[in-house]
């Protein structure tokens, strides 16, 4: 996802929690029988008054489209992972209420930033116990932080940690320069691995680590110390990547022992080698019920919950008022919309294409984030409340891969033979250019998003230091699209042709929608331009995506922080949890990982906004990716509920501050 990879969900929500239709017709038809209504053709007019919610007033049921690919805080880099986990445990410090840069106290009963800002210093609580028992400790949240940088799983979070705490995207490429070993290693070399870094340099690497993050029980502190002043590092430690574990029951449980000799056992795992793959002991007002994969998550209000004070000025306090969240996955439309007029749901992913079908359920529209913005009545036998219109820091990518995976399923042949594509088909430029104007970006903004988006303009989104909204993008031409694509290839497409398939996550119609404009506009060119469109479980899309099967993959980007480093280090940088599988040239990556480097360490606002400003530009003249739009936020939720609100980083709904009163 925050957090992030985005499922369906948290572009519906935010948008979702986690990611419609009216595009090409390149995809499957539809298996439901010819002039037979489905649940999602049958809608309530105003005279028929919405059934009201049958859920009980202390459930909460949300009804989505994504599942976590773990429930380990350190491992998770998607939206529906973080959303769970982000009720099971609490965080130093959070977010005050919908201010994405403004913090209250959590676990830490108060913080201080160094004259310098380059020490963060946490004075945590006494007095909190872990769901399974143990007392919460500094030391927990020392530990914390240090197995989950130590873990450092391939295209994970913790490049978010690891630069601004030790100055390098991955720990093994900090292990590497340590050791004096290369990774610039010829093409068809194996890369180098931790079991030739020397024994003692593993250990030092370690406590490089644990020197970052210090702390000390007796004193009650926990002292983080920065590389260089980093103004969103408390945003960091305000989401579900600081969550704080018990130290002691990681132990028990058999995870990450805290030896400086042993951590690169437990180094980059597959998400169910990790102790909390389907187990969770936070502090948080919610406890883990049960997860039933493909299904449904149960989630059971923590009754011990340590909190006694409002978390902030009218804000929740004690065991949470929903005391059990059922989250059920249900990839098709009908049925989720179905749920929800029968009242067997609070809230539900909407694919904007859908939108039309909801506006007679709704009974108050809001403009905007929270029950504080301006209200409408819209229909008093609604059953549903309406927000929309706020802004959102999200948006979604069609992503060339450079070096794809021989064994991937998706390349057809693997040959230029019009059956398919080689492994190398988007190293060419004029390939990338011609598909970049044979997208229309007016259809997918109308079709998929209602109109409520605008065209983002490389990987950078407004309001972020380097945009500009004169600044050069690809428009929809398909003479341009055809020339560049007979240009590509000394010339041989436009004959042979091609065939390669696009895939997308179940349930994210908005992606799906892009997809089959992509294929319907390349086979107007040219009939032997041939895209197949194909979705896919969230968790198998993203696994193949990691393994660089795609010829292209369509995803979305969360914002983590507040900065446009957030944006071009997934997009950009070679340790980018995008741009990573991606295996751009080792020359292009060179000149954007130089460039991203000198943003980060440049302080000069308009010096940063310059460098910012040409990385932009790169995107675009390399044409990495299609950059597809922004839009704003519409949520809807029954209207029993109260208390939610949006904060444009979070990674889904926070339970604890809802309510059904």
């Amino acid at each position: 996802m925050r957090v992030r990879h985005l499922t369906g969900l948290a572009l519906a929500l935010t948008l979702l929690p986690g990611l419609a239709a009216c595009g090409g017709g390149s995809g499957p038809e539809s298996e439901e029988p010819a002039g037979e209504a489905t649940s999602a053709d049958i809608v309530p007019t105003q005279e028929e008054a919405a059934p009201a919610s049958n859920v009980p007033s202390d459930t909460f049921v949300q009804v989505t489209i994504g599942e976590p690919e773990t429930l380990d805080p350190a491992w998770t880099y998607e939206t529906s992972g973080a959303a769970v986990e982000s009720n099971l445990y609490d965080t130093p410090l959070y977010f005050n209420r919908e201010k994405a840069d403004d913090y209250v106290p959590q676990l830490a009963e108060s913080w201080t930033l160094s004259d310098d800002q380059k020490t963060i210093t946490l004075t945590m609580r006494k007095g909190v116990t872990f769901h399974a028992g143990g007392t919460l400790e500094p030391s927990d949240v020392a530990y914390s932080l240090h197995r989950a940088m130590l873990q450092d799983r391939v295209d994970g979070p913790m490049t978010l940690f690891l630069n601004p705490l030790l100055g390098t995207s991955t720990i093994e490429g900090y292990a590497f320069a340590k050791a004096d070993i290369s990774t610039d290693v010829p093409e068809g070399a194996e890369a180098p691995t931790l079991e030739q870094v020397p024994a003692d340099v593993i250990q030092q690497v370690c406590e490089d680590v644990k020197a970052t993050v210090v702390a000390d029980n007796d004193a009650g502190t926990v002292t983080i110390t920065l590389k260089q002043p980093t103004p969103w590092f408390p945003q960091l430690l305000s989401q579900p990547w600081s969550a704080v574990l018990d130290k002691e029951w990681m132990i028990e449980q058999k995870d990450w022992d805290d030896d400086c000799a042993t951590w690169p056992q437990w180094h980059n795992p597959e998400p169910q080698e990790s102790v909390l793959f389907d187990k969770a002991n936070g502090t948080g007002p919610y406890k883990l019920g049960e997860w039933k994969k493909g299904q449904e998550i149960t989630l059971e209000a923590n009754a011990d919950y340590w909190r006694t004070e409002p978390i902030w000025e009218g804000g929740p306090s004690g065991p949470a008022k929903l005391t059990h969240i059922v989250i059920q996955k249900v990839d098709e439309w009908g049925t989720r919309f179905a749920k929800l007029t029968a009242g067997e749901a609070d809230t539900i992913v909407v694919p904007r294409a859908n939108i039309d079908q909801m506006a007679s359920l709704v009974h108050t529209e809001y403009d905007g984030g929270d029950e504080g913005a301006p209200a409408t009545e819209v229909n008093p036998g609604g059953s549903v409340n309406l927000f929309k219109g706020y802004p959102t820091v999200a948006a979604d990518a069609a992503m060339f891969h450079f070096a794809i995976n021989p064994e991937s399923e998706f390349i057809g042949s693997g040959q230029l033979d019009g059956n398919g594509i080689p492994v190398d088909f988007f190293t060419d430029i004029d390939v990338r250019k011609g598909f970049a104007h044979c997208f229309n970006w007016e259809t997918f903004i109308q079709d998929a998003l209602k109109g409520e988006g605008v065209q983002t303009r490389g990987p950078i989104i407004q309001g972020l230091q380097g945009y500009s909204d004169t600044s050069p993008i690809y428009e929809y031409d398909p003479v341009k699209c055809e020339a560049s694509l007979a240009k590509a290839w000394g010339g041989k497409l436009p004959e042979t042709g091609f065939t390669m398939t696009l895939a997308y996550n179940q349930g994210n119609d908005t992606r799906k929608t892009a997809a089959e404009i992509l294929a319907d506009e390349l086979a107007a060119i040219n009939e032997k331009y041939k895209i197949e469109v194909q979705e896919l479980e969230w968790a198998t899309f993203l696994e193949a995506r990691r393994a660089q099967k795609f010829p292209i993959s369509i995803a979305g980007w969360l914002a983590d922080y507040y900065d446009a480093s957030n944006w071009v280090e997934p997009f950009m940088s070679s340790a980018g949890a995008y741009a990573r599988a991606q295996s751009f040239p080792a020359d292009m990556q060179a000149k954007f990982d130089e460039k991203i480097a000198a943003g980060l360490a440049e302080t000069d606002p308009a010096k940063r906004d310059a460098i910012y400003a040409e990385l932009q530009q790169m995107a675009i003249d390399e044409a990495i990716d299609i950059f597809l739009a922004q839009s704003t936020g519409r949520f809807y939720v029954s209207r029993q509920t109260t208390g939610w609100y949006n904060n444009p980083l979070a990674p889904g709904l926070w339970y604890y501050a809802m309510s059904k009163p």
